[in-house]
């Protein structure tokens, strides 16, 4: 006898019951495909995960990290030696690539420069309240941009700001160029930030 398959057996007495059986051609353990039922082939286009890269083509280079050193001093505003402040990073075009390091809440919307640039974007970046006193920032940069890219060679500027009253305070910027060799610098200290350092590796 064969057994239909997919139904549940029962049997009471003499009597068979087969509940829920149907009619199934035999196993061969292979999916079957009725011709006129595939997918157009075109529905599908080939799997894109492994190929695709959102950062576009590799990186090349062999520099990983920017080790940026700094110390700022006050700037002469009401609030002295409180001091909001951030240091980012642009292309030497102008163009926002990533926030370093950002301090101050409230009173950040002052760092005028800073916001123009970035529009905020803090992706990633050392964040802190509104500082008390002038101090050391000791950050690295891990050389990748706001959406975790790798950035390709060439020209690009740190640039800082700090200020210590409602307005617009001090900024510099410091160029460096990221190619095949490591770079270490000491830029010249200015007004209101001393004991700079670059070190690109």
């Amino acid at each position: 006898m064969i057994w239909p398959r997919g139904g549940a057996v029962s049997t009471l007495g003499a009597v068979m019951i087969v509940f829920g059986a149907g009619c199934f051609p035999p196993d061969t353990g292979a999916d079957v495909i009725q011709p006129g039922t595939e997918p157009p082939g075109q529905l599908f286009g080939a799997d894109a995960g492994t190929t695709n890269n959102p950062c576009g083509a590799p990186d090349t280079s062999p520099l990983t990290k920017l080790h940026i050193v700094v110390r700022t001093t006050a700037f002469g505003g009401r609030y002295k030696p409180r001091n909001v402040g951030a240091i980012w990073i642009e292309t030497a075009q102008g163009a926002f690539v990533k926030t370093v390091e950002k301090w101050g809440k409230t009173r950040a919307r002052y760092l005028t420069k800073w916001n123009a640039a970035s529009a905020g974007n803090i992706v990633d970046a050392v964040t802190g309240a509104t500082l008390s006193q002038h101090a050391t920032h000791d950050r690295t940069w891990n050389l990748t941009d706001k959406n975790a890219c790798k950035v390709p060679a060439g020209d690009y500027r740190i640039v800082m700001e700090h200020t210590d009253y409602n307005g617009a305070g001090a900024s510099i910027q410091i160029p460096f160029t990221k190619g095949a060799a490591p770079v270490t610098a000491m830029p010249a200290e200015t007004v209101y930030f001393h004991d700079l350092l670059v070190d690109l590796q």
